[in-house]
């Protein structure tokens, strides 16, 4: 037995050392924190690792850093877990993460930005008491949201500033948990590379003067991605004229020379900015399930006679043959009609050709997408066996085959579409035995002289065969501005630098995917680093993000500035700083009626928060409040409110809709006012109660509701 015993508790210590291996000793030598360092590191700094039975423990290592990756959690339980990781060179927290059972729980715990920021400041130096003064804010006001049953989580961001300089991509970010008070997560990045002396640079004047000259903001069209993607109902004019960063450098100014910023081979500015025109993303047209089923109804009646003047597959399939080398033993496999995305008119053969199964030779796959309408090819894409072959073309050669295709297949749109240069910071020089199997050519669509990113075409042309593998057209009906409402060119410059001055900061460079300098270095720049600036309106001047959406659709905290002394003015600017109601900015015109759809939006937004009706329709909002029992039924929503109205939303709002059914139970409390339905009376004599209303002697039921009052019924509604 004694044996037995001894040879199972060897097998155990055996199992536990392979599952939680000690570090190596070549591990051990590069690393300055051993590993019982880096566990009191951790546990000083966070006591509730004493809370939690179950540790483990790993070592992580890359070019870029070694760390200790140190996890303590409660086992079975599963009640909680701590993870920290230790810099094994440092001894500083890179990352901390606590998670318990109550984490992410509704609270009723009403903490203030200001209090959380203080807490985020205390841990911050603590945590990082060397480094804490060169971490600086990053000053975005926070969304206080009026409803504290929500999730209340505050986030913090501090940017590292050395010689009173951004430091761009050394950063530190601390989450504070309203509901313990206390951080819940934290995240550093710091790299230690010589930063070079700012006193030589040339001034910012010097740099903005370069961006002009070098015509880095360029004039096109633009389809805001973000109406494609939330977009359910027709849109007018989506298209934009925008003026945006188009050149090599991003705008990136090299401020020791006062010249772009020009890299070596293989290098990348790692945090280029955001405001640089990305690559034409090409993808053809997508794909929509389709349902239909008896009886018919004039909506299906209708798709049979769109389908009644389609292509069939073998009449789609033949177009593709023109212009694909198809195999005489391939098969069409798969063949499927479906909606494009971006048109719902429109229908689309998904077309696929294979080998057969067991065929000798070489592997072959095809897919096409033809028009069924029209019989266009809007993309194929075969591989095959010549794919990976040694190659034999320039690019030069690659990109004549290329405008020779399309000339061919799209006559017409091939005279509207200009080749896209190939970006002299990534050109590398090529011995011909270097030349890949393939090359990619890109053709940008132009419209009134200016390019338009979102459509156009790309070939893909075999290097070894010089023949080309793969297509894709994406050419979409837009309505375009005419460019003659644009700004000029020096206007653009200004308007553009005024929102995004020229900063002067560090920047990592990258070199074959490692950090290795930091270069001083003139950024256009907002105040705001967080605002996602990256282009502006052409026409309008107005400040756009990446996706060509305006800035102040971005939720955010509003002080008003027009509500000094009214009686709702608490009220109103606590609708404020949760983002809700501002429609006229800084403005709140107290005074004016409020439509339906505002006030139903604002009661969403003060319940679920914000970001619930960020880039919501109004159909949408309407209909989740009839789902949630506030309405009835669905009312017009540019209408007024009626005070009735605004009355049974917030009481049923609060879930008090039995208790108001029983009129009379109650007294009326506005007995002259011949407005009140009896049967409505539960409804008011509640609100009145809970002094939710600001009425003198009577209820006025179907008078107009100004935004001011509605402001009061909502926040006093959600505190009862």
């Amino acid at each position: 037995m004694k044996l037995k015993k001894l040879l199972a508790i060897t097998v155990a210590l055996a199992l536990l050392v392979s599952l939680n291996p000690l570090p190596p000793m070549a591990q051990a030598r590069d690393t300055n924190i051993t590993l019982e360092e880096a566990i009191q590191t951790a546990k000083g700094l966070f006591p509730a690792a004493t809370q939690y039975s179950e540790f483990v423990s790993e070592f992580n290592t890359s070019p870029q850093s070694s760390y200790w990756q140190l996890q303590w959690s409660a086992g079975e339980a599963g009640e909680g877990s701590l993870s920290v990781q230790i810099n094994a060179q440092t001894g500083d927290v890179i990352h901390m993460y606590r998670w318990d059972q109550q984490s992410g729980q509704p609270t009723s715990v009403s903490m203030s930005a200001q209090e959380a920021q203080a807490i985020a400041d205390r841990w911050l130096k603590k945590i990082l008491p060397e480094k804490s003064a060169r971490l600086q804010l990053v000053n975005t006001p926070a969304i206080v949201p009026l409803n504290n049953s929500g999730y209340s989580n505050f986030s913090f961001q501090y940017q590292r500033v050395e010689n009173g300089l951004p430091v761009l991509g050394d950063t530190a970010y601390v989450d504070v948990d309203a509901r313990s008070r206390d951080i819940s997560s934290f995240n550093l990045s710091w790299t230690d590379l010589p930063l070079a002396d700012p006193s030589k640079v040339v001034v910012a004047s010097v740099a903005s003067q370069t961006f002009q000259n070098e015509d880095m903001l360029k004039l096109e069209y633009l389809l805001p991605q973000g109406w494609l993607l939330r977009s359910s109902l027709p849109q007018t004019d989506p298209v934009r004229l925008v003026y945006r960063i188009n050149h090599p450098s991003g705008g990136t100014i090299n401020a020791l020379t006062g010249k772009p910023l020009v890299l070596k081979e293989g290098q990348n500015e790692r945090y280029a900015s955001n405001m640089a025109m990305k690559e034409m993303s090409i993808g053809g047209m997508g794909a929509a399930d389709q349902a239909a089923a008896p009886p018919l109804t004039p909506q299906e009646i209708a798709e049979l006679e769109k389908q009644a003047n389609m292509i069939t597959k073998e009449e789609a399939a033949a177009k593709v043959k023109q212009w694909v080398n198809i195999p005489s033993q391939a098969e069409l496999t798969r063949a499927s009609l479906n909606r494009d995305w971006q048109n719902k008119d429109s229908r689309i053969w998904n077309l696929n050709w294979g080998l057969p199964q067991g065929t000798e030779g070489e592997y072959f796959d095809l897919w096409a997408r033809v028009d069924a309408t029209t019989g266009r090819i809007y993309s194929f894409n075969q591989y095959s066996g010549d794919t990976n072959q040694p190659g034999t073309l320039s690019e030069e050669q690659a990109q004549a085959v290329a405008q020779e295709f399309i000339s061919k297949i799209e006559p017409q749109l091939s005279k509207q579409v200009k080749l896209k240069a190939t970006d002299p910071g990534n050109v590398r020089p090529l011995a011909e035995k270097n030349l890949p199997s393939q090359w990619t050519v890109q053709f940008v669509r132009q419209v009134n002289g200016v390019p338009f990113p979102n459509d156009g075409i790309q070939v893909t042309v075999s290097s070894a065969t010089k023949k080309v593998t793969d297509y894709n057209l994406t050419w979409t009906e837009q309505k375009f501005p005419p460019v003659n409402k644009a700004m000029g060119s020096a206007k653009a410059y200004k308007v553009f630098s005024d929102l995004a001055p020229m900063t002067l900061c560090y920047t990592p460079i990258t070199t074959y995917g490692e950090t290795t300098e930091f270069l001083l270095v003139y950024k256009p720049q907002t105040a705001d680093k967080q605002s996602g600036f990256a282009m502006i309106d052409a026409i309008s001047g107005e400040a756009l993000n990446s996706m060509g959406d305006p800035l102040n659709e971005k939720p955010a905290p509003y002080t008003f500035n027009d509500v000094t002394g009214h009686f709702a003015e608490k009220e109103i600017q606590a609708i404020g700083q949760a983002g809700l109601m501002n429609e006229y900015g800084s403005q709140f015109k107290p005074d004016e009626t409020i439509t339906n759809i505002v006030f139903l939006r604002a009661m969403v937004g003060a319940v679920d928060g914000i970001w619930s009706i960020t880039d919501r329709e109004d159909d949408k909002v309407i209909s989740d409040c009839v789902a949630r029992g506030w309405l009835k039924e669905k009312v017009d929503p540019k209408a007024d409110l009626t005070r009735q109205r605004m009355t049974e939303v917030v009481i049923r709002s609060m879930g008090l809709e039995k208790a108001a059914r029983y009129g009379s139970l109650y007294k009326n409390p506005f007995p002259a006012d011949e407005s009140i339905d009896e049967s409505k009376l539960g409804y008011i004599a509640l609100a009145n109660g809970m002094n939710l209303l600001h009425v003198d002697k009577e209820f006025k039921a179907d008078e107009a509701v100004t935004r001011g009052e509605a402001a009061l019924a909502i926040v006093r509604g959600l505190k009862i």
